[in-house]
């Protein structure tokens, strides 16, 4: 909408900077950064998994450039149902946006679609962790010929062996202490 055509390596770099920020949240951060209806530290039903399937979402819509849901169609399902791994491009070239130019060699691009396709599983048990999803967008952005680490301070590596009391920002070059506390789990009636 905004006019911006993103090509190929900029969309991998977009894709890579979201991950490491959830990779972070879900594995650095201590406790974990994040802002849940209160109900749901009761339900137990929002895992970080949720977060993964919510970005292989993101995934798709970044290669299709469509809607999570458009006209009816959910993205995901449309993805699964034409996806085939015995043709040129898994046979996604009407679903691929064409801003990417199909013409063009797209480096890594079946793995990108397995990533997305494996963040979407529905058992979040068969699902990635965000930090295994920034590894493998940084092994796709090598296969497109792009370092991952040329515009960024971090990398997968910044969450390997992090430590509960002191954390490292991958942004920073100084550690940070977490202070706070978590959210009460108790739900009060008003």
């Amino acid at each position: 909408k905004s006019g911006v055509r993103l090509d190929w390596k900029r969309r991998l770099r977009v894709v890579l900077g979201a991950a490491r920020g959830l990779a972070y949240l879900h594995e650095l951060a201590s406790p974990p950064i994040g802002y849940l209806d209160p109900e749901y530290y009761m339900t137990q039903q929002l895992t970080e998994k949720s977060d993964v399937y919510s970005f292989g979402v993101l995934l798709l819509e970044v290669l299709t450039a469509k809607k999570p849901i458009e006209h009816g169609r959910y993205v995901v399902r449309e993805v699964r149902f034409t996806m085939d791994k015995s043709k040129d491009l898994y046979g996604l070239h009407e679903l691929i946006d064409p801003v990417l130019g199909l013409g063009n060699r797209l480096g890594g691009f079946e793995k990108f679609v397995e990533l997305a396709m494996k963040c979407v599983e529905e058992s979040g048990i068969d699902r990635p962790t965000m930090g295994e999803v920034v590894k493998e967008i940084e092994n796709i952005m090598q296969l497109a010929g792009m370092n991952p680490n040329a515009d960024s301070a971090s990398n997968s590596m910044s969450y390997a062996g992090a430590s509960s009391s002191s954390v490292r920002h991958p942004y920073s070059n100084e550690s940070s202490d977490y202070s706070g506390t978590a959210p009460s789990s108790r739900l009060e009636p008003k």
